[in-house]
Parts: C-alpha cells; sequence; structure tokens
C-alpha cells in the first residue's frame, strides 16, 4: 500500500474513483500503468544478453496485454480472469529478482496492481487502484531524476532545480491521469478509452527514452509488441480479437520466452486473417471453366446449400434449439450464397454477364468463409462451457460436427474457390466444433475429415 494520490486542481483521486465503477477505475490504473511501461524496455540496454531481462520485459508485456483484454471483456469466466492474473503475477515476481533499475521495479508493480484490480472487488479493488497509480507515478519520477542526472544542464547549478524538476514532471504525470477522468462515459461501458496516451507526446517524450530502442530492435521477436505499444501511444490500439488470443496464449508458451510468443503471435495473426484473398485474374480463369460445365457447377452450388441447411435443420430439431450459438452465425448464411451461384448459373444472360455475376457471387461466399473463420478465431479464446446443452452438444457433433457434413460443404467450397477438397482446413472451425463439444459433455471423438494445414481456407 502506497500513500493517497492528490491530483492538481482536482483534489483526491480516491475521491473520484469512489464515486465511479469498479470497471471505471481499473481502467484509469491500466492506463497510468501503460504509461511507464517504456521504462521497462531499458533493461534490454543495461544488460542485452541476460535471458532474465527479456523474460522480464516480456512478463510485463504479458500483464499489460492481459489487463486490456480482460477489462474490456467482461463476458470471460471470472475464474479465468483470477487464473490469467495470478500467472501474470507470478511470472513477473520470478522475472523481477534479478531486474537493475528501481523504476523497472515500480512500472512492474504498477502492472500487477492494474491487473489485481480487475478481479478484485470492493476496498480491496480501489487500493490495488490507487496503488497502481501511485506507483506509475514513482517509476516516472525516478526515470526523471536518472535522465536529468544524465543530462547537461545549465539550471543545474540551482540549489532546488532537481526539485522543481522533479516536481514538474509529477504534475505532468498527475494532470494525464485526471484527464482520464473525462471519457468515463465510455469507461463504465466496457472498454479502454481509445485516446491517446498523453495529452502532450512532444513534452513528455523524455518517458519514451526507453522506448525507441525498443523501437529498432531487430529480430522478429518484438515486432509485434513495437506495434502494439506504438498503437497504444497513439491511440490507435491493435485490434481486441488480436489481444484478446495472445492474453490466452498458455502459461507454458509464456515461459519459453520470446521467441516461442513470437511464434504463438504469427499463427494468431494467420488465424485472424482468414483465407488467402482470391486473386482476379486467377478467379476470372476459374469462373470461365466453371461455365463450360453448367450442370455439374448448379448442381454443386445447390448440394452445398442443401447440406449445410439439412445439418442445421437437424442439429436444431434434435437438440432442440431455436438457433445456432452467435458464433456461427455466418455458417447460416453460407447457404444463400450457394443459391445466388447457382441461379446465376442457371440463368439465360450473356456471357460476358453470366461470368460477371459469377465473379461477384463467389467473392460474397469467399467473404462470408472469411467472416465465418474470423469469428470463430475470436471464439475460441471465450468461455464456451454453456453455450450449449449436454444433449445439444449430442446432436451437434452428430450433425455440423460430423464428418459426413464437412466432405460435403469441403467439395462444394472447395469446387467453386479452385481448392481441392483434400486442401481446405477451416482450421478455426474444426477448433472450435472440438472445443465446443469437449466442454460441454460430449464423450465420443469429434469426427473430422483428415486434412492437412497448409491452406487456410
Amino acid at each position: 500500500m502506497v500513500d493517497e494520490v492528490k491530483l492538481e486542481g482536482s483534489g483526491s483521486l480516491k475521491d473520484l474513483l469512489e464515486a465511479h465503477s469498479e470497471h471505471a477505475r481499473s481502467a484509469i490504473a491500466i492506463r497510468a500503468a501503460l504509461r511507464v511501461l517504456p521504462v521497462v524496455f531499458q533493461e534490454l540496454d543495461e544488460r542485452p544478453s541476460e535471458s532474465d531481462t527479456s523474460d522480464f520485459v516480456l512478463c510485463c508485456l504479458r500483464t499489460a496485454i492481459t489487463a486490456i483484454s480482460t477489462h474490456n471483456f467482461e463476458s470471460k469466466d471470472r475464474n479465468d480472469r483470477e487464473i490469467a492474473a495470478s500467472e501474470c503475477q507470478l511470472a513477473l515476481m520470478s522475472a523481477s529478482s534479478e531486474i537493475v533499475l528501481a523504476e523497472s521495479h515500480s512500472a512492474a508493480q504498477a502492472l500487477s496492481n492494474a491487473l489485481a484490480c480487475i478481479s478484485a472487488s470492493g476496498t480491496t479493488a480501489l487500493q490495488l487502484a490507487l496503488d497502481a497509480c501511485e506507483y506509475s507515478i514513482r517509476a516516472f519520477v525516478l526515470k526523471q531524476t536518472r535522465l536529468y542526472s544524465e543530462t547537461d544542464n545549465t539550471e543545474r547549478n540551482s540549489p532546488n532545480a532537481l526539485e522543481d524538476h522533479l516536481e514538474e514532471a509529477e504534475t505532468a504525470f498527475r494532470a494525464n491521469i485526471s484527464l482520464d477522468f473525462e471519457p468515463l462515459g465510455q469507461l463504465q461501458s466496457g472498454s479502454l478509452s481509445p485516446k491517446v496516451l498523453w495529452s502532450d507526446p512532444a513534452k513528455h517524450g523524455m518517458m519514451f527514452s526507453g522506448w525507441p530502442n525498443f523501437a529498432m530492435a531487430e529480430g522478429p521477436s518484438w515486432s509485434f509488441w513495437q506495434k502494439w505499444y506504438l498503437g497504444i501511444m497513439e491511440g490507435l490500439p491493435v485490434g481486441m480479437p488480436m489481444q484478446l488470443r495472445i492474453s490466452a496464449i498458455a502459461d507454458s508458451i509464456w515461459r519459453q520466452g520470446p521467441e516461442a510468443i513470437a511464434q504463438a503471435i504469427r499463427e494468431i495473426e494467420r488465424e485472424l486473417a482468414g483465407p488467402t484473398p482470391l486473386e482476379d485474374a486467377v478467379l476470372q480463369k476459374h469462373v470461365e471453366l466453371l461455365l463450360k460445365n453448367p450442370v455439374l457447377s448448379e448442381a454443386t452450388a445447390m448440394n452445398g446449400a442443401e447440406t449445410i441447411e439439412q445439418a442445421i435443420s437437424d442439429y436444431l430439431r434434435e437438440a432442440p434449439a431455436n438457433c445456432l450459438p452467435e458464433d456461427l452465425k455466418h455458417l447460416e448464411g453460407l447457404p444463400q450464397h450457394f443459391k445466388a451461384i447457382a441461379r446465376v448459373i442457371g440463368s439465360q444472360t450473356s456471357k460476358d454477364q453470366k461470368e460477371k455475376q459469377l465473379t461477384d457471387e463467389i467473392s460474397k461466399l469467399h467473404a462470408r468463409v472469411t467472416e465465418l473463420e474470423k469469428e470463430l478465431a475470436v471464439a475460441r479464446s471465450k468461455e464456451l462451457k454453456g453455450v450449449i446443452s449436454q444433449e445439444a452438444a449430442k446432436s451437434f457433433g452428430k450433425t455440423i460436427g460430423s464428418s459426413l457434413f464437412w466432405s460435403g460443404a469441403a467439395v462444394s467450397v472447395g469446387y467453386f474457390f479452385g481448392v481441392a477438397p483434400s486442401d481446405l482446413t477451416l482450421e478455426n472451425f474444426r477448433n472450435y466444433v472440438e472445443e465446443l463439444l469437449r466442454v460441454n459433455g460430449e464423450t465420443a471423438p469429434v469426427a473430422q475429415p483428415q486434412l492437412p494445414s497448409s491452406i487456410d481456407v
């Protein structure tokens, strides 16, 4: 516990926090801690060859992104939040034991308290938010003290020069905390404010002295984090689905270090990117081939629509259920695209017009499949327990989760994308189905076609 924070011109931070929701308080604490995150980057300069240095920086980054994602993702199971916070805090404590700079310790404490206050409640949550702010201020002041001692300054002969400098710096930091209370409507509605991190980045650029070296670090291990923190500073954060997936990476992978996390992030980026875009020239040539055999092409389109509609209908009847899980809304939209393709192929329009219309409809089908895969890439990080009942899970495994369903769907999708069915993966869907059935009591193994992972469609 640290001393109560006073805000310039705003009275007590404690009074302000008490007047607002716990959700808003945690947002203030997180933003305060994010402001001093750059100080930990300097550890890479102090001891660049030490593995525990990079582990410490990675732990701080993990704690920050976990705090952001758990704060913004309120539907995440509360127990999962507490587990994530506990894992981060334990890792941070372990990694902090050999750290050189005092300001780094304070910044780490700020991050730890900001994360902890999300899952806490009552007076405990309030105190954790206050402590996060105070540790942030302390890290900032310690950083300014170091900068002042390392910089030639004509005013240093003044007996009160250092004290005046630090008082000015501390006042500036407290003023930025005060400004975070302006968009409290956004904070209470469920997401951190997208505002820039500093009201005057140029004036407070000295705080980023640890950031430029980190930003220029070579190699793939830090490239995502460079983009991620720059987005936070500029008020243009990386998308929440990406941050949510990263915060959900298993503790065992985090413990393997920056390289392992960089690889995991690249895999997440690939999954969130969705299917490879259809190239115009390739699609045009494929459309010409499809129209050379209109009977087979039209039949394949109708079969795709009927296969999906029948599987959904059987599931809803046997579950019983009124609708599919919300995460599968784009699956329900696929039949209409297959039917539109069939109508174009069977129409009596000119060859040129038919080619143009068919190209448009296949592009729409591709866009829908892309949205389905993106949606399910995010859904995999959600708590799926209870999304469907145990009885519904049994029906799901026999219908939408069956190999019969996906062999038919794969043939139709692959036919119009110009991709062999054996090359289709629909990886995010298959992983989602497997997890949905596992956590909701389906004991039988999920029936899936044996598909390679070379192309993510």
